[in-house]
């Protein structure tokens, strides 16, 4: 004899083994359910069953107890507890082929973006990575491009499965925000030059990083909500019921037994971190654009001076060729041509101006415009200038190391003629500080072509190369790396560009004399200090090697004079000693004209009351 049937809705508890494929969020109606009903005769309200994907659940509901729900005054509802709902069909939305494909590609996009970031980065200093793809810059815009794609993808995986809608609009701005950028790098002369065709690796790899993302973000939320309105039209079919306000509570029900407690942190923390990627993201790719756009601007700017040229070169140590900016004065005299090499940090360009560019102190010296001076008095023949690769408006030069700058020197003055016309009388030739060492260099590789030589308190092997300790390298990467990277977002250069603190003029012609240092308003000039600094000081770079191979051939016997900083060389006992050396020792007896210490004067000699001892040594070099 059969057991009367129940009051209450009953749940099977002999579950069902279904395949995984099978195991889908369905909820059949409840007369295809029972094994005797007829198909088109209807089960007692009474005696219905919910089934679950083909099987039955027991235990508690994953939705929660809802008792009565569709009910309606005097007649009991469907069901007095909710269908339940199978978790794992719930994740059955996440595991469709288009969205696995998605997640797939996606993840593989974030890791090259990653891989790319890093080698980048390497690259600012060591000039490894590109070497068949030509740029003239300094590539830190390339690396933070790629580094924004890499950011934004990794939030995009990490929270694959929990999309926000904030995130999703700040990655669709940035996305739209690097098409200005690529118009910008392939139509303005001086971008073109300086990034192009690096750039357009970072920017594609970024843009397909970004596109992904926004597509596995609308994917998943699509997918979401239709498996929500798919389970919340079954329950009210289920439930006899059409009404907006029951599918609203079906839908409510779902959204609930979807997260759980946990859940639900996890999508609270994925909401904020993919407000946080988003934004930064979109902070970062805006700074880039207002950088790309004032170097634009600052591009158009003509040459400084009607005597200046760019002249194009390319040393043995670079892939490709770059503009070096030249200027020389025109002179019918008989007397040897000078050239001079400016100081770390100094764009000779700043020797044409006749006064300091802002925002420089009152009172301050442009290093090297005593010599125009003095060649404007007739005193002195034709006067050349140059901006070592990266300074001013010359190029930036991969690998740059002594023997590749000097050897650029060489091809701008052969290229415009200079060589040829001054072959008679010669080269003075006039380095300051680090211009020393590319004027010793540049000597032993042509010393044929050297009337004399004047050191302004120059570098020596002794000062300038040295293996650093860890503590050394950490504060040089701190000091010098970590900056430089910063430069392309414009953190410096906007502010001084809406406080009119600088000019196009001032910002190409950074420097750092005269103070305050101008150095952070420019690209180019942080790379080359890199390059001159963490790359090439060590005693195994090539640039140590260079100084060392060129002894060989030095014209120590060549008429010079050195000039030193008398306080200097007390403050610095090794400072003295390089000054020594750089006298006694690579300078011959039969060269060495005067070593002055000049009293009174910092590392630039020639400035204030050094100035005449600077131009006395000039004349002393001319009568030789």
């Amino acid at each position: 004899m059969s057991k009367p049937a129940s009051n209450r809705s009953s749940v099977s508890s002999s579950p069902t083994r279904t395949s995984p494929t099978e195991e889908t969020t369905t909820l059949l109606p409840p007369a295809s359910q029972h094994p005797h009903a007829h198909p088109h005769t209807p089960s007692h309200p009474h005696a219905r069953k919910t089934s679950i994907s083909a099987r039955s659940v027991s235990g508690r509901s994953v939705a929660g107890s809802v008792r009565n729900y569709g009910a309606v005054a005097g007649r009991p509802g469907p069901a007095e507890q909710a269908p339940r709902v199978s978790k794992v069909g719930q994740r059955r939305i996440l595991t469709t082929f288009p969205l696995q494909a998605t997640f797939f590609i996606l993840t593989l996009l974030v890791f090259a973006s990653f891989v790319l970031s890093l080698i980048l980065l390497l690259n600012t200093i060591f000039d490894f990575s590109v070497k068949f793809l030509p740029y003239r810059g300094s590539g830190f815009t390339e690396f933070w491009i790629s580094l924004i794609g890499s950011w934004i993808g990794l939030g995009g995986v990490l929270f694959f499965s929990h999309p926000s809608y904030l995130f999703f609009l700040t990655t669709l701005i940035t996305l739209i925000l690097h098409i200005p950028i690529l118009f910008l790098a392939l139509l303005s002369p001086s971008l073109k030059r300086a990034h192009a065709p690096l750039i357009l690796v970072p920017l594609l790899l970024t843009g397909s990083t970004l596109i992904f993302t926004l597509l596995s973000n609308f994917l998943v939320r699509r997918a979401k909500k239709q498996e929500s309105l798919r389970i919340s039209r079954m329950l009210t079919d289920a439930a006899g019921r059409e009404r907006a306000s029951e599918e609203g509570t079906a839908r409510a029900l779902v959204g609930v037994q979807r997260k759980g407690f946990w859940g639900r942190i996890v999508g609270f923390f994925g909401g904020v971190f993919g407000l946080i990627a988003g934004l930064a993201g979109l902070i970062l790719v805006s700074l880039l654009l207002i950088d790309l756009s004032i170097s634009a601007y600052d591009g158009s700017l003509p040459l400084p001076s009607s005597s200046s040229q760019l002249v194009k070169v390319q040393p043995a140590s670079s892939q490709w060729p770059i503009n070096i900016h030249l200027a020389c004065t025109d002179s019918n005299s008989t007397l040897p041509t000078i050239v001079y090499t400016s100081s770390s940090g100094v764009p000779g360009s700043l020797a044409l101006l006749p006064s300091p560019l802002p925002p420089a102190n009152e009172g301050s010296e442009n290093p090297g415009r005593w010599l125009f001076d003095l060649q404007e008095q007739g005193k002195i023949g034709r006067v050349c200038t140059w901006d070592r690769p990266g300074y001013g408006f010359s190029d930036v030069l991969s690998n740059a190391d002594l023997g590749g700058i000097a050897d650029a020197l060489w091809e701008a003055l052969d290229n415009a003629g200079v060589i040829k016309e001054s072959k008679r009388e010669g080269l003075m030739m006039v380095g300051e500080g680090y211009g020393g060492l590319v004027s010793r260099v540049f000597a032993s590789r042509h010393p044929s072509n050297i009337h004399s030589l004047l050191h302004l308190d120059a570098q020596t092997a002794s000062t300038y190369f040295h293996d650093p300790s860890t503590t050394q390298f950490l504060s040089r990467m701190s000091s010098r790396l970590f900056p430089s990277l910063l430069t392309p977002l414009s953190l410096n250069r906007l502010p001084s560009v809406l406080l009119r603190k600088s000019t196009s003029l001032s910002r190409i012609l950074a420097s750092s004399h005269p103070s305050p240092s101008s150095v952070r308003l420019s690209e180019k000039l942080r790379k080359s200090r890199l390059q001159e600094t963490i790359g090439s000081q060590s005693r195994t770079s090539a640039s140590f090697r260079v100084l060392l191979e060129s002894g060989y051939k030095y014209p120590s016997s060549r008429p010079a004079i050195v000039l030193s900083s008398e306080k200097r060389m007390k403050d610095d006992e090794s400072w003295a000693e390089g000054q020594r050396v750089l006298a006694e020792e690579v300078t011959s007896d039969e060269g060495l004209v005067e070593w002055l210490q000049v009293r009174g004067v910092g590392h630039f000699v020639c400035e204030g009351d050094g100035r005449g001892a600077c131009e006395g040594a000039i004349g002393k070099l001319l009568k030789k």
